[in-house]
């Protein structure tokens, strides 16, 4: 690799990797292996690890899983897991999905994501103070238009 080219960065192309992504991560939910908080619904590190393991070409950052993280929130977000006694499962749109062509499901998350995130960007980031503690923080206001809100 070229100076050149390691100051622009990698690029990694996801549109296949998504699509085997969901369905591996809907397989896993299926077998019972995703765990999340009864209360934040956020994954588990051992879910997460699970997570890591399946992902098709990794996670973008090894030290710092963000997919990984990010795909049990999408399907809760999607309604196509719910949780149950700690547990991810699927519901009968989940089940569904796993003989659906994968872009569709994609698409169908993106749009529910928009509008339905399980949680804020900024609660992952724990050097933000306060957002444990009541009325510390103020609820955030509107999130802009994004070019995809746009179409």
């Amino acid at each position: 690799m070229t100076t050149e080219q390691a100051s622009r960065g990698t690029v990694r192309c996801t549109e296949q990797e998504a699509q085997a992504n969901l369905l591996a991560v809907l397989q896993l939910c299926a077998a019972g292996k995703l765990r999340c908080s009864q209360k934040t619904h956020r994954p588990g590190v051992t879910t997460v690890a699970a997570v890591v393991e399946i992902l098709q070409d990794g996670d973008f950052y090894p030290a710092d899983p963000i997919a990984a993280f990010a795909w049990p929130l999408l399907l809760q977000a999607g309604g196509l897991a719910e949780l149950a006694s700690g547990k991810l499962a699927l519901t009968s749109l989940g089940r569904a999905a796993l003989t659906k062509p994968p872009h569709d499901t994609l698409r169908h998350l993106w749009q529910r994501w928009l509008n339905r995130a399980v949680l804020d960007e900024f609660s992952r980031i724990e050097e933000i103070k306060g957002q444990g503690a009541a009325a510390v923080l103020s609820a955030a206001g509107p999130p802009r238009r994004s070019p995809a809100t746009t179409r």
